[in-house]
This record gives C-alpha cells, sequence and structure tokens, in this order.
C-alpha cells in the first residue's frame, strides 16, 4: 500500500522552499570599473602661446606627444587590466578621437588618426574579451592648425559593458553640464564641455542607477558647480531614494584640504560612500609622455562612490595600472590609475 504524503505538508514545504530560492535570487555582485584612459598629451599649455605662429608650433609638438604616448599600444595594457577583473560595466574617461585635416581648411578634420574607443575594444576582442558601448557622450570638441595640418580633439565619456554579464542594462541617459571653463588661445576660444553618461541597471531584480563622469580639472569652484548639477533636477542622481553606483576622475581629492576637496564633498554631503571610504590610496601621477619609470605624483581623484549605503555592501575593491605595462616608452597604460570595485547590491 502507498502511503499518501498530506496535502498541508505539500503546501507547507512548497512554501518554504520559496523564500530560499528567492533570496538566493534577489540582488547579486556587480564588478565596476573606472579608468581614465588620458587623452594622450597636456593641451593646456597651448592656451600660453602669444600668438598664432607660437600657438602652430607649440600644438605640432603637442601632437608628436599625442603619437609618441602611442595609444594603439597602450590600449593593450589597458585590456589586460580589465581582462584581469572583468567588470561587469566600466566607466572611460579621456576616451579621445583623434582626427586631422589640411592646414586651413575651415571644413572640420574628418580623417581619423586615432578612436581611442575602438582601439580599445579592438584590443579586448584580442585578448578574448568582448564588451559593447553602452552610452557614449561626446565633450570637449576642439580644432586648430598646427605647423604642417589641422589637428581635431574630441573627448567621450563612455560606458562599456561585458558581453556575458549577469548585469542587464536598459534606459540611458546623458548631458553635458552646463557650467564650463572657457580658455582664450591665440586659435581661438576652447570651450571646455564636461559632462556624463548613465545607464538604469539590475542584477537579480534589484535596480540600480549606473554613472560616469569627468569634472572640470582647472577651477574648483566649476567643478563643484559640475557635481552639484548631478543632484539637480533632471540629473542622474536626483533621486534621494534609487541606488546608485557613480564613478568617474572627479579631479578632486578628499585629503587635499582646500577647495580642491569640495566637489567631492557634494557627494558625501548627498549620503554617497566611497569604496575605500577614507582611506588614502594614489590614482593619478604619471609624466606627460608616459617615460618615467616612477610616478611623479600622487594625487586621490579617481572615486568610485555608491547610495544608499544600505543597499550596497563592498565585496572587493583595488587599484589597477601600479605597474608599468612594458620595458619600453610608454611605460605606462595612462597617466591615471584605475579604481575597480566589486559590490554586493543587495
Amino acid at each position: 500500500m502507498t502511503r499518501r504524503i498530506p496535502f498541508v505538508l505539500v503546501l507547507v514545504a512548497a512554501a518554504m522552499a520559496v523564500p530560499a530560492s528567492t533570496a538566493s535570487a534577489a540582488g547579486g555582485d556587480v564588478t565596476v570599473m573606472s579608468r581614465n584612459i588620458y587623452l594622450g598629451a597636456d593641451i593646456i599649455g597651448l592656451a600660453t602661446a602669444p600668438d598664432l605662429a607660437a600657438f602652430k608650433v607649440n600644438a605640432e609638438a603637442m601632437y608628436g606627444v599625442v603619437k609618441a604616448t602611442n595609444f594603439p599600444a597602450r590600449a593593450v595594457g589597458l585590456a589586460a587590466e580589465i581582462k584581469a577583473k572583468k567588470p561587469d560595466l566600466v566607466g572611460l574617461q579621456e576616451a579621445a578621437t583623434w582626427s586631422s585635416g589640411t592646414a586651413g581648411d575651415p571644413a572640420a578634420a574628418t580623417k581619423v588618426d586615432y578612436d581611442f574607443t575602438k582601439l580599445l575594444l579592438a584590443a579586448l576582442k584580442k585578448q578574448g574579451m568582448k564588451y559593447t558601448v553602452v552610452v557614449d557622450q561626446v565633450e570637449f570638441d576642439f580644432e586648430a592648425p598646427t605647423v604642417t595640418q589641422d589637428v581635431r580633439l574630441t573627448m567621450h565619456d563612455v560606458i562599456l559593458k561585458r558581453t556575458g554579464s549577469k548585469v542587464k542594462t536598459g534606459k540611458t541617459s546623458k548631458s553635458r553640464y552646463k557650467v564650463i571653463t572657457e580658455i582664450p588661445t591665440a586659435a581661438g576660444l576652447a570651450k571646455v564641455y564636461r559632462g556624463w553618461t548613465a545607464v538604469d541597471a539590475s542584477i537579480g531584480g534589484r535596480t540600480f542607477k549606473f554613472v560616469n563622469t569627468h569634472l572640470e580639472a582647472y577651477g574648483a569652484g566649476i567643478r563643484e558647480s559640475q557635481a552639484k548639477e548631478l543632484f539637480a533636477a533632471g540629473g542622474p542622481l536626483s533621486s534621494k531614494t534609487k541606488p546608485a553606483i557613480l564613478l568617474g576622475d572627479l579631479n578632486s581629492d578628499p585629503t587635499s584640504g582646500d577647495a580642491e576637496a569640495d566637489a567631492y564633498k557634494v557627494f558625501t554631503g548627498a549620503g554617497m560612500k566611497d569604496v575605500y571610504g577614507t582611506k588614502r590610496v594614489q590614482t593619478f601621477g604619471m609624466d606627460e609622455k608616459l617615460i618615467d619609470p616612477k610616478p611623479t605624483s600622487n594625487v586621490w581623484i579617481d572615486h568610485i562612490l555608491y547610495s544608499p549605503s544600505k543597499n550596497f555592501s563592498v565585496r572587493s575593491k583595488g587599484i589597477v595600472g601600479t605597474k608599468r605595462f612594458r620595458k619600453v616608452a610608454p611605460l605606462w597604460a595612462s597617466d591615471h590609475m584605475g579604481v575597480v570595485a566589486k559590490l554586493r547590491v543587495k
């Protein structure tokens, strides 16, 4: 005779099993990386040229530095960093496009010499990693003459997603900041636009906003105003309750003890937490040409922050790009180090 399990016991067993399954599926770990990949030269020096002739000479030398810092080679080193950490989402800053054209041609330069995003994606693919662009924001876009040609620099902030990641992405958004720096040069007024990119993401049914930004490098007041725009109406961090991860080159060192920390204080004042807490780390300091075997300065300006803190826990964190990626120049993959963290979304 076959014994029958009472129906009520079946219901109890099912009820006990469902919460355990649901709990295991709720939330999960997401690994994120912030990486300023360096435009390839210091362009601010062009503003000091006293006249157009001097500007052209300086611009010619500057573009020579861009070629010498060799992004196609650096892309291999950057791809290796990404492959080692396998971040689900990557925020890139200074993802430059360098284009050239005939000297004196009034039309915009369209011959692309270097597209940093495409070069990095190709390097990743060659190393067996596939990433796709989720959202791309065009920022600073300026063309100027050199001695031999016209050169155009277009800066981008980009979010990449790893193919095969368990993180799901949805609606994207992006914008330039309203507050900008304007730099007069012998070749015309350079309007230094900065901005942000964002995407709605989720893992295990838990949603969060992922935001990547690059704040102004010159001018603490402008940088602070840009940080506040992120929390204003229409900004990606305007919601005080929606979980969010913000990362990027904030150009703000919280340990500086002066106005350089003001932008960072906007984020912590809004309740955001740094994955490193108050522990100081170095994220910037290589020389312009990437040839010095040791960092030439020690600054903490690249960050990963999150809020509300109850929705996240930091599983691990680290700094990449702290070692030379090869023995010949350029020695470093970027003038910045990168920050990577694994966060549990709860």
